[in-house]
């Protein structure tokens, strides 16, 4: 009834979970992390082979995103680059989860299993994990 009370009563009303979620829910984000998992720090590569993707919804995640601490922004000799904080690096784990859960619940003649073994194995050595 402690454990209870405690989780429940005024002290953690605030729901951690919640405003984990709320900083990383931006439909984009997940996109950029991978991207910037996967090496790219600039405004542009994050939107190669994203049409749908404009430069003010962009720089809108870009911001948001810097303004939860997943990302730095740098500028040197006019190039702005963006790289993952520790905290953002901390998210390698929950986006593989996503991934393997995404993977494991698709349509049955999506990927084949060899493929879907090699993405596995890919993300492994893309998240450093």
């Amino acid at each position: 009834m402690v454990l209870e009370e405690k989780l429940y009563g005024n002290q953690f009303e605030r729901n951690i979970v919640g405003s984990a979620i709320k900083s990383i829910s931006n439909k984009w984000t997940f996109y950029i992390l991978k991207d910037l998992f996967l090496g790219k720090k600039r405004f542009t590569q994050f939107q190669e082979n994203r049409p749908n993707l404009d430069n003010k919804t962009l720089t809108r995640c870009l911001k948001s995103m810097e303004k939860n601490n997943l990302i730095e922004k740098t500028v040197k000799n006019n190039e702005t680059e963006y790289y993952l904080t520790p905290k953002g690096m901390k998210l390698n784990k929950v986006l593989y989860e996503l991934i393997i859960f995404a993977l494991d619940t698709h349509e049955e003649d999506f990927y084949t299993d060899e493929e879907i073994n090699f993405i596995k194995e890919t993300y492994i050595d893309i998240l450093n994990l």
